[in-house]
């Protein structure tokens, strides 16, 4: 309830920052989810027939997705900070490693 003449305040200063580990999750998502859909569609347009080449980078992506999914869990039990950039690490890294499931589960099919 406003007193009159007193305006409500719209700022709210706080002292939250962002986590480091987050915005590492959040690269590392990012470049293993763009290299994931290259690999797949560079197999997509040679046939399906996928090289060792294109599982080894997969490969990658995925180590490079755990590694990514731990920090951005580590930064989501950081108190104090932003949790944006943690929920969207876990959101891209989570992806590549459904895709890799997915993948995989239809490779040995």
């Amino acid at each position: 309830m406003a007193v009159q003449g007193i305006k409500p305040r719209k700022h709210l200063f706080t002292s939250k920052k962002m986590s480091m580990k987050a915005m590492m999750s959040d690269c590392l998502g990012a470049i293993s989810f763009a290299s994931s859909c290259l690999v797949l569609w560079l197999t997509f347009r040679s046939g399906g027939t996928a090289t060792l080449q294109y599982g080894m980078a997969f490969m990658l992506t995925a180590v490079l997705a755990v590694v990514g999914m731990t920090l951005a869990i580590l930064s989501r039990r950081e108190p104090d900070r932003y949790y944006f950039f943690s929920y969207l690490g876990m959101i891209l890294n989570g992806l590549v490693l459904a895709l890799g499931v997915v993948v995989l589960y239809y490779g040995a099919r």
